[in-house]
């Protein structure tokens, strides 16, 4: 099956034109499209020859869908940003097994973005969280997310692989902040401009660079 798609990276047009769909206002299901259509085509080029690291990654993608459903249908239900946060903990644990897996972390990186956000979460968002779990949960998260960034920066791909995998990673951490910026913060004017393309962005880039990766 793998062999048919010669040209593979091509078919990252796919999740483009699903997030296109979304960003136009065409379908609120596209939102889950892009990571599910992520999922499907790495599924489809490795087939047979699917690595148990690549099939953890497909498992972060229906993660990020999960929660990526919960974030989105919250109507007023603290619990469930709670649930969102969790499953796409889950997601970003998925992103730093496949990183350490085929690397190791990159200790500048973690020290870089440590120092930028734990600042940030205990003198800006910390303040603002009344529920003590949402603060923990939310705590747990960021360091999930550095710690992945610093992982996919410690790649041992090839160059352009490599960094398309870590730029997808910092797009998820960037939507992630936003997002962070607008449930806690109240900057809702981030959301329609900057948050969902980042994070489609996020899944395309690491989708693009585990194909352009595979050897067949």
């Amino acid at each position: 099956m793998s062999k048919i798609f010669k040209y593979q990276p091509l078919l990252i047009v796919l999740p483009v034109i699903c997030a296109l769909l979304d960003l136009k206002g065409l379908g609120s299901i596209y939102k889950y499209t892009v990571a599910f259509t992520c999922g499907l085509i790495l599924c489809l080029v490795y087939g047979r020859n699917i690595r148990k690291d690549v099939w953890i990654v497909v498992a972060a993608f229906m993660f990020s869908i999960a929660g990526g459903w919960f974030l989105s249908n919250q109507r007023g239900l603290e619990i469930r940003f709670i649930y969102g946060i969790f499953f796409y903990f889950i997601a970003h644990l998925g992103f730093l097994w496949f990183a350490i897996k085929n690397g190791k972390i990159n200790k500048w990186v973690l020290f870089v973005t440590l120092i930028g956000y734990l600042p940030f979460f205990f003198f800006m968002l910390y303040p603002s969280i009344d529920n003590k779990l949402l603060s923990f949960a939310a705590f747990c998260y960021l360091l999930i997310s550095c710690i992945s960034l610093a992982a996919a920066a410690g790649l041992r791909f090839p160059m352009l692989p490599k960094w398309l995998f870590a730029l997808g990673i910092f797009s998820l951490v960037f939507s992630d902040t936003i997002i962070a910026f607008m449930e806690f913060l109240n900057y809702d004017k981030y959301y329609s401009l900057l948050m969902m393309p980042a994070y489609f962005l996020s899944h395309i880039l690491i989708t693009l660079g585990l194909l352009i990766n595979y050897r067949g």
